[in-house]
């Protein structure tokens, strides 16, 4: 016979889910034995696991026991991490079918092509310097004026393909369930 307090040291799990758990169980004939105010204060601890183990669903476990390296893990612990797995692929696949998830590796594919993009357009600017000389020449700061506007304005324009590159491939409507 244990305390609830040692069923959740043992378990690894806090005295009030030990305590909700018992309360449950008591129902389905588990043996305990209760203090001067009614209260439990041992339980059959062999008939609480084994009532634990027929009626717990393995999904809704308080918390995983810890698997120790050179302990083998259990048949049902293995199905039930092996089940897990599959649910949060097929989770995972769908929202990203849905255009609710974009992988990360496409996404940094896409922002080194579109840094690339926005380098080589910077760069630009310094071919733009004999043209700038001869707009000055020719018209002085009014003609350099005109020539850098042109300048910043094939700039912003390729700076802005480049990121319309990588926004094309993010999803076009909003999901309706926002989960």
């Amino acid at each position: 016979m244990l305390s609830i307090g040692e069923i959740a040291a043992r378990d690894g799990v806090t005295k009030p889910g030990v305590s909700r758990r018992v309360s449950q169980l008591r129902e389905r004939g588990l043996e305990v034995e209760l203090d001067q105010q009614g209260r439990v204060a041992k339980v059959n601890s062999v008939q609480y696991d084994e009532l634990r183990r027929r009626f717990d669903d393995p999904s809704k476990a308080q918390a995983p026991k810890p698997v120790s390296p050179l302990v083998a893990e259990s048949y049902d612990e293995a199905l039930r991490r092996k089940t897990w797995a599959e649910a949060t692929r097929s989770e995972l696949r769908l929202k990203e079918e849905q255009g609710q998830l974009v992988r990360t590796d496409r996404l940094a594919d896409a922002l080194s092509a579109c840094s690339e993009r926005i380098v080589r357009a910077v760069e630009r600017q310094l071919s733009a310097v004999d043209d700038m000389a001869a707009s000055v020449a020719k018209d002085g700061v009014s003609g350099l004026r005109a020539e850098m506007k042109k300048l910043v304005h094939r700039t912003r324009s390729d700076i802005a393909d480049a990121l319309a590159d990588i926004a094309s491939a993010a999803p076009e409507t909003e999901p309706d369930d926002p989960q």
